[in-house]
């Protein structure tokens, strides 16, 4: 133990000596008042919630939504647009739910999934679920065809429930029969009904451990379709703990304005289970508007905003208003802010506090950046001590960079490479624990072994990162076949295994590639063809996938480039990339009417922004 403790000491000395000499006086006053400021609020608020949402502990939103209710029956919980529900509401909602679901069969351990737009209700349905012990699938409303079967298939739910305008698209799939014996609808649907009879007495909760699920969000992944995440109740909570309190620091009076959709992470996890563990009232809308977002800000008199950098960038490509004056808002907190556009956000809206922070749906940790530092993902206090590596990746080998000894090689400051994050045999919190996937080999995937010690695990980002002198953190590009587009992680495969049952397909392959001024990167499909390809059966197969994932660029090759081991070279595509005039072959751009050929004039408008992508 004393070599350990010797060890662990000469990391933190040699991190406080690193960090004194890169930060001049008043920076090294900023980044130490910020990170030791939260203390007293993270021993207050956080640690209580942290120390019970592990193990066997009965832990869970619900409980913490229920206790809102008991201690402050009558608060504002949730709004939007005219509908308001108190926690006493929102109690009651969630009883109902839980009657309903209860009465068809649901029973605990189940999964339900829910196929909606965002609305009191949603929430209210998830909570229900968990009253009775069961788990919410939270499917992506864009989703169609295969890939929302997929979806549905790999979460195991028997029963789905979804509002109405996506009814169809669940009764379409005909390879779900097999497995869906239940659909309910709501709006103007079964559920309502179900709803309106259910009995009024008070469901009694069903006890839930911190490590039993509380829902499946989905994730991309690194290949192939959409994979459900599990999220435990204890994770749930750890995350609300920390974000609430400590990241939007939430007192009474404060607001949030959540947009997301509540199938993202962000959107629930973090910005609904802040508002939960704080008990501090949430305003939403079905969908993100940049047209009324601040309308609606000034409306609800939100204090804070949760975001993915692409809202950022619609807000400040609005014309000016009268209400973005007006508004209130002190804290924004999301990830995926451009450093080209956080200054103008963060300047012409007056927002004092950006809070940018790097996290996945299932990763065991998370950076945040605290000090408004433009560009930075977050910083990590004695970095050399704790769990988070960058480490060498051979991008054209796609491997990790390893010594002699077969160990990898950690990066020095602004080096880029993988950020790892090492994986705890006993996670002291939630907050810390990797529970993977519902495919276990889906799970492996993200791991890799004897990083720097024979046994040990670290988890894997799938993200190249750098850091600089100070220990601040910054994203530079997604590895492999996942990229970003539109605030949601697209996988190549699944766009690639869509596509390649169009008409005239010989070869496909698809990857995402930089546009200038744009955020995330465009999804270009490259298609190797048999005699002449109908850009118009591109289109019509392209209607399967989720708009986001239509790829906005088609190149048609003579022949794919590959190694010697076939595998096809994706970075001499993205090095190419889509310019009419430099590359041989034909090449198409995605618009609203259809992929339409890319000549120099509509390529110059891409560049320069005037042609939406």
């Amino acid at each position: 133990m004393a070599a350990i403790d010797a060890g662990r000491l000469a990391a933190v000395t040699g991190s406080l000596r690193d960090l004194v000499r890169g930060l001049g006086v008043a920076d090294f006053r900023a980044a130490m008042t910020a990170e030791f400021g939260l203390i007293p609020r993270a021993l207050r608020q956080t640690l209580p919630h942290l120390l019970t949402a592990k193990g066997d502990e009965d832990a869970s939103i619900l409980k913490v939504a229920l206790e809102n209710a008991r201690v402050d029956p009558y608060g504002l919980a949730l709004e939007m647009g005219d509908e308001q529900y108190t926690w006493a509401g929102l109690d009651e909602a969630t009883s109902r739910v839980a009657h309903v679901l209860s009465s068809v069969g649901v029973r605990p351990g189940d999964v339900v999934a829910l196929m909606a737009q965002n609305s009191p209700l949603y929430l209210g349905i998830v909570l229900g679920a968990n009253r009775l012990g069961a788990t919410c699938a939270l499917i992506n409303s864009h989703l169609e065809g295969h890939p929302l079967s997929h979806a549905i298939r790999a979460s195991g739910a028997r029963v789905v429930i979804t509002e109405r305008p996506f009814a169809a698209a669940v009764q379409a799939r005909d390879d779900l029969a097999d497995l869906v014996s239940l659909h309910l609808t709501y709006g103007d649907g079964e559920l309502d009904q179900r709803l309106r009879d259910a009995p009024g007495r008070r469901f009694e909760r069903v006890p839930m451990r911190a490590s039993d699920d509380y829902v499946y969000i989905y994730t991309s992944g690194t290949t192939g379709l959409p994979k459900p995440c599990r999220i435990s109740h204890g994770r749930a909570v750890a995350g609300g703990a920390a974000f609430g309190p400590l990241f939007f620091g939430f007192d009474s009076g404060d607001k949030l304005y959540n947009v997301l959709p509540l199938y993202h992470s962000n959107a629930l996890l973090l910005g609904t289970g802040a508002c939960m563990v704080t008990r501090t009232p949430m305003a939403m809308r079905t969908t993100f508007s940049a047209k009324a977002f601040w309308t609606d800000a000034v409306r609800y008199r939100a204090t804070a905003m949760i975001y993915i950098g692409e809202l950022c960038r619609y807000l400040v490509n609005t014309p000016p208003c009268e209400a973005e004056k007006a508004n209130t808002i002190r804290v924004a907190l999301g990830n995926g802010l451009r450093a080209d556009v956080w200054g103008p956000f963060q300047s012409r809206f007056g927002i004092e506090n950006i809070r940018e922070f790097y996290g996945a749906t299932e990763a065991p940790g998370i950076l945040v950046n605290l000090t408004n530092r433009v560009g930075s993902v977050g910083r990590v206090p004695m970095r050399r001590a704790g769990p988070i590596r960058v480490v060498r990746y051979d991008i054209d080998s796609d491997t990790h960079v390893r010594d002699s000894s077969g160990s990898c090689v950690e990066c020095g400051p602004d080096e880029v490479g993988e950020m790892l994050i090492k994986l705890e045999d006993e996670p002291r919190t939630a907050a810390s624990e990797f529970r993977g996937y519902t495919d276990p080999a889906a799970t492996e995937k993200k791991l890799v072994r004897d990083v720097f010690e024979k046994g040990d695990r670290f988890y894997r980002s799938g993200d190249l990162m750098r850091y600089d002198a100070l220990d601040y953190f910054y994203f530079v590009d997604r590895i492999g076949d996942t990229y970003r587009w539109k605030g949601e992680n697209v996988s190549t495969a699944e766009v690639a295994d869509v596509l390649a049952a169009t008409p005239g397909v010989r070869e496909i392959t698809v990857c995402g590639i930089h546009i200038p001024g744009a955020e995330g990167q465009a999804g270009l499909a490259a298609v190797v063809a048999e005699g002449d390809l109908d850009p118009a059966d591109l289109w019509r197969v392209a209607q399967e996938l989720p708009s986001y994932a239509q790829p906005r660029f088609i190149r048609v090759i003579d022949a794919m480039s590959t190694t010697a081991t076939f595998k096809i070279q994706k970075a001499n595509l993205r090095k190419e990339g889509v310019d009419p005039v430099a590359q041989a072959g034909r090449v198409f751009l995605r618009t609203e009417e259809g992929y339409t050929p890319l000549t120099p004039a509509l390529w110059a408008d891409v560049q320069e922004g005037r042609a939406r992508l």
